[in-house]
């Protein structure tokens, strides 16, 4: 065969398996640049760094979609649209002042990439296991943050009261603080993220959900819910960024201890 027909073949081999790479990506067929923004390190918020990092109005600046918490572990954070919302310990929703401060959140300038339609979940578990299918599609070592509006049968959100110093590592805090509220017939918005497994630690591995309700009266992190129908839009996520504490009780951290089982039990 002629050297030069030879060669082209090549390269068009070369483009087409370039193609069928790229179309499995969502972030490269749609020329996103958004990027995950996070505050301080799940590890450190676990063994009780609880102090402020970064005032809500800096937060805000990062990005319009995320979730977290607030100095001292004062209520659940759902950040959706722009707005910062408090899930109090009381069961309470606010929209917090651009003043208070963050130990602990993840926030992105949402993009929708993809979408999720006629999403029928039994509970929880069968909910992220769809999503687990879902995001196989285009790579489970990608972050995602899945923003999934519709009708709850019922759901079960906690959030947890306010700390005082000296703080306690959080699995004590849930287990003594944490404040479960269980509501029927809700309409409204889980705001979902992943993190895949070799950033365990920095943050947890698999999917964190806190819920806010269309009506903005209940709203918290997600502990279970039945019979949801809805529907779903997922932002691929490729660059990570975060801003680390800088008091003494974070530089002397003791990082050694695997906390892989203190995380799991508390979510």
């Amino acid at each position: 065969m002629n050297k030069k027909i030879v060669f082209v073949l090549i390269i068009v081999c070369l483009l087409a398996v370039s193609a069928v790479s790229a179309q499995n990506s969502l972030f490269l067929n749609n020329n996103n640049n958004d990027s995950m923004y996070q505050i301080s390190l799940m590890q450190a918020f676990m063994h009780g760094e609880y102090d402020g990092v970064i005032t809500v109005g800096d937060f805000k600046t990062h990005g319009d979609t995320g979730l977290g918490t607030f100095e001292g572990v004062n209520g659940e954070m759902i950040v959706l649209d722009g707005v910062v919302y408090q899930a109090a310990a009381d069961g309470s929703i606010n929209v917090m002042s651009d003043n208070e401060t963050i130990p602990f959140a993840t926030i992105t300038t949402f993009d929708e990439d993809a979408k999720i339609n006629n999403i029928a979940a039994k509970n929880f578990d069968d909910l992220t296991s769809q999503l687990d299918k879902e995001i196989e599609k285009y790579g489970v070592n990608n972050m995602y943050v899945i923003k999934i509006k519709g009708d709850f049968s019922n759901i079960t959100v906690r959030s947890v009261e306010k700390q005082e110093k000296p703080y306690k590592e959080f699995t004590d805090v849930a287990s003594v603080d944490q404040k479960v509220f269980n509501h029927t017939d809700q309409t409204g918005t889980l705001v979902a993220v992943y993190f895949p497994e070799y950033m365990n630690e920095l943050n947890m591995h698999g999917w964190h959900l806190h819920f806010l309700s269309d009506d903005k009266t209940t709203g918290g992190h997600v502990l279970g819910f039945n019979d949801f129908s809805g529907s779903g839009q997922i932002d691929e996520i490729h660059e990570f960024n975060m801003i680390l504490p800088t008091d003494d009780s974070f530089v002397n951290m003791n990082f050694t201890e695997d906390m892989t089982n203190k995380i799991s039990s508390v979510e």
